[in-house]
């Protein structure tokens, strides 16, 4: 069997369990964007494995090698592996920057895509015009086109991966740490695997087999996220609570903050469930706000319901509170479309040592002067 034919093989065999994975992110029930581009994503690199294959078909002869086959299928790979490495930096964007609004997601999509535009422009024009300029004498593309080929990819991963290592090395992302690693240690590998394939052997898909690896690797990453993290909001749920509380800890002196939404079901009755999440994820964004600002390691999820719990290491707790409240102004000051109702949130807090079985603990005596100011207003 012809190495060529094993070469495609092993990428229609990638390819393959790819298209599985991106079955199981369609079925997925979350609205979230990050799963989204988590798609397109995996699509790509299906496209790309394909493209590969086609390559080496032609290569091998199987399809009929000539300057214009080959041409065609170095185009596809050019510009698909460009596409590939486009959306792995929107992903690593959106995953280690959950502040981004959908305008500044769409801003940065469309200012990244004008250099693969550029490209496809320039490559099918010279194709065109002057395929030997591109290609030996035996058909085969020349060192210059896989310089050409990997300058934007090059580009775009390296950036993607300086910054996301600039952003997990600050204080306030350390409790994200993992996924800052997780998305940056796909550039050295695709670097290393691209140089072995490019140089060393070119009948053997390590790029492949490397990508198919590390996008299996964020799937469950992003799998394990879905299962503790809340999808309305994006905050941790009870289930990372859980987690929390098991982990060892540096301070003693520890506060448990309950934040509720007031009138909330009134909201609701009057103005509907839409209305209600909205109001939801405008107290969670002020919160998120207020853990931002004070650069400790604050653990905050949605308790349940209109419920958001923090657990702050801090001997003022009476500071926290009026960071959560100017931030909660904050977010209301800067809300948009009609406002039909008012947003307040009641916030009560009580002392915990960090020791596990005495969490409930806090949490209930938290939640009674919580509710005393609730009565008090």
């Amino acid at each position: 069997m012809s190495v060529f034919v094993s070469y495609t093989e092993v990428n229609i065999g990638c390819a393959c369990v790819l298209m599985l994975l991106l079955y199981s992110i369609k079925m997925l029930p979350t609205p979230q964007l990050k799963f989204s581009l988590f798609y397109k994503l995996v699509l790509w690199h299906i496209l790309y494995f394909l493209s590969d294959s086609a390559w080496a078909l032609v290569n091998d002869g199987l399809i009929p090698k000539n300057t214009i086959s080959i041409l065609a299928v170095n185009y596809s790979n050019a510009l698909i592996i460009s596409f590939l490495f486009y959306s792995c930096f929107v992903f690593a964007e959106i995953s280690t920057r959950p502040e981004m609004t959908r305008t500044q997601i769409h801003k940065l999509q469309t200012k990244l895509r004008i250099p693969i535009f550029i490209e496809a422009v320039l490559l099918l024009v010279s194709f065109v015009l002057m395929p030997n300029f591109w290609l030996d004498k035996n058909l085969e593309p020349k060192f210059l086109y896989y310089v050409v080929m990997m300058v934007i990819p090059f580009v775009y991963i390296m950036t993607v991966t300086l910054r996301c290592l600039i952003r997990g090395l600050k204080v306030e992302n350390r409790k994200n740490l993992k996924t800052y690693l997780i998305v940056a240690s796909y550039t050295p590998g695709c670097i290393v695997a691209g140089i072995i394939q490019l140089f060393f052997s070119m009948t053997m898909p390590v790029f492949c087999f490397w990508c198919t690896l590390i996008i299996l690797f964020v799937y469950l990453n992003l799998q394990n996220l879905l299962i503790s993290t809340d999808t309305l909001t994006s905050l941790n749920n009870r289930n990372q609570l859980e987690r929390y509380l098991q982990q060892s800890r540096e301070f003693k002196d520890y506060y448990v903050i309950m934040v509720d939404v007031d009138h909330f079901k009134q909201i609701n009755d009057t103005y509907g469930h839409v209305e209600g999440d909205k109001a939801l994820v405008l107290v969670s964004n002020a919160l998120k706000k207020a853990c931002d600002r004070l650069g400790k390691s604050v653990f905050l999820c949605r308790y349940g319901g209109d419920e958001f719990l923090m657990v702050v290491p801090t001997d003022m707790p009476g500071f926290i509170v009026r960071m959560i409240q100017e931030c909660l102004r904050e977010q209301i000051q800067n809300r948009k479309g009609t406002q039909y109702y008012s947003v307040e949130a009641s916030i009560g807090y009580a002392e915990w040592d960090g020791k596990p079985s005495s969490f409930k603990e806090s949490v209930v005596n938290a939640d009674r002067m919580m509710y005393e100011e609730k009565r008090a207003v």
